[in-house]
Protein backbone atom coordinates (compact mmCIF):
# COMPACT_ATOMS: atom_id res chain seq x y z
CA UNK A 1 0.00 0.00 0.00
CA UNK A 2 1.26 3.23 -0.61
CA UNK A 3 1.44 5.96 1.76
CA UNK A 4 0.98 9.85 0.21
CA UNK A 5 1.10 11.32 3.70
CA UNK A 6 4.71 12.10 4.83
CA UNK A 7 6.62 14.23 6.78
CA UNK A 8 9.24 16.58 5.36
CA UNK A 9 12.29 14.98 6.59
CA UNK A 10 11.25 12.27 5.01
CA UNK A 11 9.89 13.54 1.57
CA UNK A 12 13.34 15.64 1.16
CA UNK A 13 15.88 13.77 3.46
CA UNK A 14 18.87 15.87 4.14
CA UNK A 15 17.09 18.94 3.82
CA UNK A 16 16.57 21.64 6.59
CA UNK A 17 14.02 23.93 7.63
CA UNK A 18 14.16 27.53 7.60
CA UNK A 19 12.00 27.98 11.03
CA UNK A 20 13.95 25.68 13.12
CA UNK A 21 16.67 28.34 12.80
CA UNK A 22 14.41 31.56 13.36
CA UNK A 23 13.77 32.85 16.63
CA UNK A 24 10.27 32.06 18.07
CA UNK A 25 7.56 34.97 17.04
CA UNK A 26 6.97 36.72 19.75
CA UNK A 27 3.28 36.62 20.70
CA UNK A 28 1.69 40.24 20.82
CA UNK A 29 1.13 42.09 24.02
CA UNK A 30 -2.36 41.87 25.13
CA UNK A 31 -3.42 45.58 26.17
CA UNK A 32 -3.03 46.65 29.94
CA UNK A 33 -5.85 48.42 31.31
CA UNK A 34 -5.70 50.07 34.27
CA UNK A 35 -8.30 49.52 36.39
CA UNK A 36 -8.73 52.70 38.43
CA UNK A 37 -9.04 54.70 35.18
CA UNK A 38 -11.01 52.44 33.63
CA UNK A 39 -13.35 52.86 36.77
CA UNK A 40 -13.55 56.86 36.52
CA UNK A 41 -14.17 56.52 32.65
CA UNK A 42 -16.77 54.83 33.12
CA UNK A 43 -17.91 57.05 35.93
CA UNK A 44 -17.33 60.25 34.47
CA UNK A 45 -19.28 58.94 31.18
CA UNK A 46 -22.29 57.99 33.62
CA UNK A 47 -22.31 60.95 36.06
CA UNK A 48 -22.12 62.82 32.48
CA UNK A 49 -24.78 61.07 30.29
CA UNK A 50 -27.42 61.46 34.01
CA UNK A 51 -26.34 64.83 34.26
CA UNK A 52 -26.63 65.91 30.27
CA UNK A 53 -29.22 68.95 30.47
CA UNK A 54 -27.64 69.89 33.47
CA UNK A 55 -24.01 70.31 32.44
CA UNK A 56 -25.23 72.03 28.59
CA UNK A 57 -27.43 74.65 30.72
CA UNK A 58 -24.00 75.10 32.94
CA UNK A 59 -22.33 75.50 30.18
CA UNK A 60 -23.64 78.13 28.37
CA UNK A 61 -24.00 80.00 31.28
CA UNK A 62 -20.82 79.59 32.42
CA UNK A 63 -19.43 80.83 29.39
CA UNK A 64 -21.92 83.89 29.05
CA UNK A 65 -21.03 84.91 32.43
CA UNK A 66 -17.45 84.32 32.17
CA UNK A 67 -16.75 86.58 29.48
CA UNK A 68 -20.10 88.72 30.84
CA UNK A 69 -20.57 91.55 33.55
CA UNK A 70 -20.62 90.29 37.32
CA UNK A 71 -24.30 90.86 37.16
CA UNK A 72 -24.48 87.37 35.64
CA UNK A 73 -23.13 85.67 38.19
CA UNK A 74 -25.54 87.16 40.59
CA UNK A 75 -28.50 85.54 38.50
CA UNK A 76 -26.91 82.30 38.54
CA UNK A 77 -26.28 82.35 42.24
CA UNK A 78 -30.04 83.51 42.96
CA UNK A 79 -31.53 80.59 40.45
CA UNK A 80 -31.48 77.52 42.43
CA UNK A 81 -31.94 75.74 38.80
CA UNK A 82 -29.05 77.41 37.39
CA UNK A 83 -26.54 77.26 40.51
CA UNK A 84 -27.50 73.50 41.13
CA UNK A 85 -26.24 73.20 37.21
CA UNK A 86 -23.38 74.89 37.83
CA UNK A 87 -22.18 72.96 40.90
CA UNK A 88 -23.16 69.42 38.79
CA UNK A 89 -20.95 70.42 36.46
CA UNK A 90 -17.99 71.58 38.49
CA UNK A 91 -17.82 68.61 40.23
CA UNK A 92 -17.10 66.32 37.18
CA UNK A 93 -14.37 69.06 35.55
CA UNK A 94 -11.67 68.44 37.66
CA UNK A 95 -11.69 64.92 37.60
CA UNK A 96 -11.66 64.67 33.97
CA UNK A 97 -9.24 66.93 33.64
CA UNK A 98 -7.01 64.80 35.76
CA UNK A 99 -8.10 61.87 33.44
CA UNK A 100 -7.07 63.94 30.64
CA UNK A 101 -3.64 65.09 31.95
CA UNK A 102 -2.57 61.34 32.45
CA UNK A 103 -3.50 60.32 29.27
CA UNK A 104 -1.31 62.89 27.52
CA UNK A 105 1.38 61.83 29.43
CA UNK A 106 1.70 65.67 31.05
CA UNK A 107 2.68 64.22 34.58
CA UNK A 108 5.06 61.35 35.92
CA UNK A 109 2.16 60.57 38.65
CA UNK A 110 0.34 57.87 38.27
CA UNK A 111 -4.27 58.53 38.29
CA UNK A 112 -4.28 57.72 41.64
CA UNK A 113 -1.59 60.32 42.58
CA UNK A 114 -2.94 63.09 40.53
CA UNK A 115 -6.53 62.57 42.06
CA UNK A 116 -4.80 62.71 45.39
CA UNK A 117 -3.39 66.17 44.58
CA UNK A 118 -6.96 67.14 43.45
CA UNK A 119 -8.40 66.33 46.32
CA UNK A 120 -6.18 67.93 48.43
CA UNK A 121 -6.33 70.74 45.84
CA UNK A 122 -10.33 70.92 47.01
CA UNK A 123 -9.72 69.94 50.60
CA UNK A 124 -7.50 72.86 51.04
CA UNK A 125 -9.61 75.40 49.80
CA UNK A 126 -13.01 74.42 51.39
CA UNK A 127 -11.06 74.55 54.89
CA UNK A 128 -9.86 77.62 54.28
CA UNK A 129 -12.90 79.16 52.75
CA UNK A 130 -15.16 78.17 55.82
CA UNK A 131 -11.93 79.69 58.14
CA UNK A 132 -12.49 82.47 56.45
CA UNK A 133 -16.04 83.43 56.76
CA UNK A 134 -15.80 81.98 60.01
CA UNK A 135 -13.72 84.88 61.05
CA UNK A 136 -14.83 87.49 59.15
CA UNK A 137 -18.49 86.64 60.16
CA UNK A 138 -19.67 87.12 56.58
CA UNK A 139 -20.56 84.25 54.16
CA UNK A 140 -21.93 85.84 51.23
CA UNK A 141 -19.17 87.31 49.83
CA UNK A 142 -17.10 84.23 50.17
CA UNK A 143 -19.95 82.09 48.83
CA UNK A 144 -19.93 84.43 45.47
CA UNK A 145 -16.57 83.62 45.15
CA UNK A 146 -16.70 80.02 45.73
CA UNK A 147 -19.79 79.67 42.70
CA UNK A 148 -17.44 82.18 40.35
CA UNK A 149 -14.61 79.40 40.86
CA UNK A 150 -17.17 77.06 39.65
CA UNK A 151 -17.90 79.35 36.75
CA UNK A 152 -14.09 79.93 35.66
CA UNK A 153 -13.55 75.37 36.02
CA UNK A 154 -16.26 75.17 33.73
CA UNK A 155 -15.02 77.56 31.30
CA UNK A 156 -11.34 76.47 31.89
CA UNK A 157 -12.22 73.09 31.01
CA UNK A 158 -14.15 73.68 27.68
CA UNK A 159 -11.64 75.86 26.77
CA UNK A 160 -8.77 73.20 27.38
CA UNK A 161 -10.77 70.66 25.10
CA UNK A 162 -8.60 72.00 21.74
CA UNK A 163 -5.47 70.96 23.79
CA UNK A 164 -6.43 67.16 23.80
CA UNK A 165 -7.90 67.03 20.45
CA UNK A 166 -4.84 68.75 18.46
CA UNK A 167 -2.67 65.93 19.07
CA UNK A 168 -5.31 63.92 17.47
CA UNK A 169 -6.18 65.68 14.94
CA UNK A 170 -2.39 66.85 13.22
CA UNK A 171 0.11 64.33 14.94
CA UNK A 172 1.82 63.92 17.98
CA UNK A 173 4.45 66.65 16.36
CA UNK A 174 1.69 69.28 17.67
CA UNK A 175 1.90 67.93 21.61
CA UNK A 176 4.33 70.73 22.78
CA UNK A 177 1.84 73.31 20.97
CA UNK A 178 -0.98 71.98 22.81
CA UNK A 179 0.63 71.71 26.32
CA UNK A 180 1.43 75.53 25.97
CA UNK A 181 -2.00 75.89 25.03
CA UNK A 182 -3.56 74.47 27.87
CA UNK A 183 -1.25 75.98 30.37
CA UNK A 184 -1.71 79.08 28.83
CA UNK A 185 -5.81 78.56 29.11
CA UNK A 186 -5.50 77.75 32.66
CA UNK A 187 -3.15 80.74 33.21
CA UNK A 188 -5.49 83.46 31.61
CA UNK A 189 -8.53 81.86 33.71
CA UNK A 190 -6.91 82.01 36.75
CA UNK A 191 -5.79 85.26 36.83
CA UNK A 192 -9.11 86.47 35.61
CA UNK A 193 -10.80 84.86 38.79
CA UNK A 194 -8.46 86.16 40.97
CA UNK A 195 -9.30 90.09 39.55
CA UNK A 196 -12.59 89.41 39.94
CA UNK A 197 -12.11 87.59 43.56
CA UNK A 198 -10.50 91.00 44.79
CA UNK A 199 -13.32 92.80 43.30
CA UNK A 200 -15.58 91.02 44.59
CA UNK A 201 -13.97 91.55 48.26
CA UNK A 202 -13.52 95.49 47.83
CA UNK A 203 -16.94 95.93 46.84
CA UNK A 204 -17.84 94.03 50.26
CA UNK A 205 -15.78 96.54 52.33
CA UNK A 206 -12.73 94.31 52.82
CA UNK A 207 -9.04 96.01 52.25
CA UNK A 208 -6.78 95.80 49.44
CA UNK A 209 -4.21 94.34 52.43
CA UNK A 210 -7.39 91.14 53.17
CA UNK A 211 -7.13 90.68 49.04
CA UNK A 212 -3.61 90.12 48.84
CA UNK A 213 -3.86 88.16 51.91
CA UNK A 214 -7.13 86.50 50.90
CA UNK A 215 -4.85 85.39 47.56
CA UNK A 216 -1.95 84.42 49.23
CA UNK A 217 -3.53 81.77 51.40
CA UNK A 218 -6.31 80.53 49.51
CA UNK A 219 -5.40 81.08 46.18
CA UNK A 220 -1.87 81.05 45.29
CA UNK A 221 -1.07 78.59 48.06
CA UNK A 222 -3.47 75.60 46.83
CA UNK A 223 -2.48 76.34 43.48
CA UNK A 224 0.99 76.28 43.78
CA UNK A 225 1.19 72.95 45.46
CA UNK A 226 -1.02 70.98 43.20
CA UNK A 227 1.02 72.71 40.36
CA UNK A 228 4.36 71.22 42.03
CA UNK A 229 2.60 67.75 42.36
CA UNK A 230 1.27 67.34 38.97
CA UNK A 231 4.92 68.09 38.07
CA UNK A 232 6.98 66.33 40.36
CA UNK A 233 8.81 67.55 42.02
Amino acid sequence: MTTFLQTLDEVWRGSSKIAAYADPLASSAEPGYNWLTTILVLAALLYGIYFFHQIVLASSLSLKTFFGSSNKLQNICENQTSLASVNATSIVCLPVLAMLIYARDWSSLSITYIFAAFAAFLLLRVIGFEIMAWYKGTRAVFDTIRSSGRVTLVVASLLSVPAFLIPLLFGQGTAPFARIYFIAVLAVCFTMYCVRACKYLLEAGFSIFFCFLYLCALEFLPAGLLISAIISL
